[in-house]
């Protein structure tokens, strides 16, 4: 039987052998060792690339599809180093797009800490009782992954609330962030809430569900 392993396995992983040729490539298979092998790796491969689409978002995934799409195989090489070079690709890829596509966590921190109000172990004041429109209505410690804020809790007269967390040590930046021409701070949305990170006079970040409120806290408190 003249066959093409390679093409072979990949028809019949991708459905596209239907009847009566799906069972003679079956009976084929068992005894030709080639063909088991590719359809075993492309097995395998499939595996590898699942577990990648669950953990990683859409945005990502279209990179890594891309990047291995546009590997230049160049000169035939032996099946088995095609397949172990794709393998190592969608590893790498995944694994390294990953890492840098992920939040800081000091961001998470924060956006879950604005999430579990009200804030707790209160603390003194560090900012004004007012930013505009905004009122101060308490002011807590917030331990943020690694570093602590003082977190100053603030709301308007429809009772939206801001948090803004005032910290000694610069905040990351979040992903996907948008910096001022100046370069001095940023703001990013994460799902329903707007962020504004300024450095002085203290490294702040500004959260809440208001843009309006965010933006009026986050200028109130620029030098």
């Amino acid at each position: 039987m003249k066959h093409d392993p390679e093409r072979s396995a990949a028809a019949y992983l991708g459905g596209l052998l239907k009847g009566a040729r799906r069972r003679m490539f079956e009976r084929h298979m068992v005894d030709c060792e080639d063909c088991w092998h590719e359809v075993d790796l492309g097995r395998k491969g499939r595996s590898v690339a699942e577990s990648g689409r669950e953990l990683a978002p859409q945005a990502l995934r279209e990179r890594v599809r891309l990047a291995v799409e546009t590997v230049n195989p160049g000169r035939r090489r032996p099946r088995w180093i095609l397949g172990a070079g794709v393998l190592m690709v969608l590893f790498i890829g995944i694994a390294t797009l990953w890492l840098t596509e992920r939040e800081p966590r000091e961001i998470d921190a924060a956006l879950a800490a604005f999430r579990a109000q009200p804030i707790a172990a209160p603390a003194e004041p560090q900012l004004p009782d007012r930013l505009g429109q905004l009122k101060l209505v308490r002011a807590g410690r917030a331990d943020v992954e690694g570093f602590e804020a003082i977190a100053h809790v603030y709301a308007d007269s429809s009772d939206d609330i801001v948090v803004v967390f005032v910290a000694d040590e610069q905040w990351p930046v979040a992903r996907g962030a948008h910096h001022d021409n100046a370069g001095e701070t940023w703001m990013a949305e994460k799902d329903d809430l707007v962020l504004i990170c300024i450095d002085e006079p203290a490294p702040s970040l500004v959260v809440g569900d208001d843009r309006h409120d965010v933006e009026l806290a986050a200028y109130s408190l620029r030098p």
